[in-house]
């Protein structure tokens, strides 16, 4: 049930209470919770605001759960619906018209499942990315809201930065006038711990006038007790407070947010003359579409090995790049070559792993459904591989002409003479920095290397690859490499 409906509920009050009182209900207000669960916002909106003088309608789309709504909520002034907030027709109906609701508050469902039946409904309906259930949610509900209505949700933070909600971001810094946006941990939340992401809270109004709106992002950690006095308008437990301006988000690189970054970081990335992607082809690489069939480990050390057999060394082709028709597979009686996996390495990556790739199992992965034969005009090509899942610090690394798989985003500069300066900078301290803020997510993908604001200052280069020169020549070690480098980054930089 909870993948179906995603039914992650409620029951923190700290975060109850700062919601409700964002919402800021008045008598008069006729309120939508289009996810009610077991109907805590409502209980919360009562024990606030204690008045009868409100409307609230409670939907939900689990039966079960509309019928114990129904028992709790006996009353005029609580109405409950079985229905489907994204599809359900009377709903269209106020929302081409103007909007119905004063208020709006929920916790709406969080990638929820959808058969793929109603995933192409929805996709006819709304257009664009449908998969994450909550970003429809936003979208139906400011639909729904009044002119001036005010809409309160708990959501995942990722929409603030993913390039798929480039749109919804659009629209809503159009549309909406932003109150505040509360950051808080995913922990905070009883019975979810996202590793992808964080939890937020928007408080928006809906209308257009909205070009010298300045809102509140509010970071709170430590103790969810703390949401108690933020709620009331005290900030000073907050871990950071900052006032943004609406229209500069909205000029700002793909709608971007950009949390995490100060006045120069923010002008760097949006003003950059030079971006990787300018300079360099950012591609996602290889995939077998089952990895524990046509993937080997060197030896049972290999970390992450547990489940994968072990190479057969005589059925591992070393001189493989001699072969011709390479992309074709091996005809030579050998089985597997190296490729390179995800995990941290820094400048330099062990071939730990080998994949099957005669000629035979090549015409499969290309008949595959799940396999991804993806840009493979780079493969085993000279480049720089920058692992995709991200960790404090950005990895990088020289592919040396092995096969990526899509673990890893491949750099291709176009100008050779930039390949060790950009595997410099891809380990550098500044360059972690800039690509925390681009992407505050998990998810280091090519998209959002290609953003990454690249100076190419000629001394800078000279130094650099002068350094990379003499780890190369063993001369010096990767640590000993990054303390010299680093340096030369942050006064380029400036940051």
């Amino acid at each position: 049930m909870r993948r179906e409906f995603c039914a992650f509920y409620t029951e923190s009050d700290p975060i109850l209470t700062y919601m409700v009182k964002r919402l800021d209900v008045q008598d008069g207000d006729l309120i939508l919770e289009p996810c009610a669960g077991d109907g805590v916002f409502i209980e919360k909106i009562f024990e606030v605001h204690k008045t009868e003088n409100l409307e609230i309608e409670a939907m939900d789309l689990n039966i079960e759960t509309v019928k114990k709504l129904e028992s709790k909520f006996n009353s005029q002034s609580v109405e409950v619906k079985h229905a489907d907030t994204l599809l359900n027709l009377s709903l269209d109906l106020f929302a081409n018209s103007g909007g119905k609701y004063s208020k709006i508050i929920g916790n709406p469902p969080y990638g929820a499942w959808q058969d793929y039946q109603k995933r192409d409904v929805l996709k006819k309906k709304y257009g664009g990315y449908v998969k994450e259930t909550y970003a429809l949610f936003l979208r139906r509900c400011l639909d729904l809201l009044r002119d001036g209505g005010k809409l309160v949700f708990i959501v995942p933070d990722t929409f603030l930065a993913l390039r798929l909600h480039k749109a919804l971001r659009k629209t809503l810094l159009e549309d909406t006038i932003i109150d505040e946006i509360l950051l808080i941990p995913s922990k905070f939340f009883p019975g979810v711990n996202f590793g992808y992401s964080n939890l937020c809270v928007i408080s928006f109004k809906k209308g257009r006038n909205n070009k010298n709106n300045q809102f509140k992002i509010v970071s709170v950690n430590g103790t969810i007790n703390n949401l108690y006095p933020v709620a009331d308008g005290d900030y000073s437990v907050a871990k950071n407070v900052e006032t943004l301006s609406q229209e500069k988000i909205l000029s700002s690189v793909d709608y971007s947010f950009l949390l995490g970054g100060n006045t120069k970081i923010r002008k760097l990335i949006n003003e950059a003359n030079t971006r990787l992607g300018d300079i360099a082809d950012c591609v996602t690489g290889f995939y077998s579409g089952d990895n524990k069939t046509y993937i080997v480990a060197k030896d049972n050390s290999v970390k992450g090995s547990k489940g994968y057999k072990v190479a057969n060394a005589s059925l591992v082709e070393t001189d493989f790049l001699k072969q011709k028709k390479l992309l074709g597979g091996l005809s030579n009686g050998k089985k597997y070559i190296p490729i390179l996996k995800g995990g941290n390495g820094r400048f330099n990556k062990s071939s730990d792993w080998f994949i099957q790739w005669d000629t035979k199992t090549i015409a499969t992965y290309k008949a595959s459904k799940t396999a991804r034969f993806q840009n493979s005009q780079y493969y085993f090509e000279d480049g720089i591989g920058a692992t995709m899942i991200k960790s404090s610090k950005i990895h990088a690394f020289l592919l040396e002409n092995r096969l990526f798989d899509q673990s890893i985003v491949g750099v291709f500069p176009k100008y050779k003479n930039h390949l060790t300066y950009l595997l410099a900078f891809l380990n550098s301290d500044t360059c972690s920095r800039i690509i925390h803020v681009i992407n505050h997510t998990a998810n280091n993908s090519a998209n959002y290397l290609k953003k990454l604001p690249v100076i190419l200052d000629q001394t800078a280069i000279e130094k650099i690859n002068g350094i990379m020169a003499d780890l190369k020549k063993e001369k010096i070690n990767s640590e000993q490499a990054l303390v010299k480098i680093n340096p030369l980054f942050e006064e380029l930089y400036n940051l």
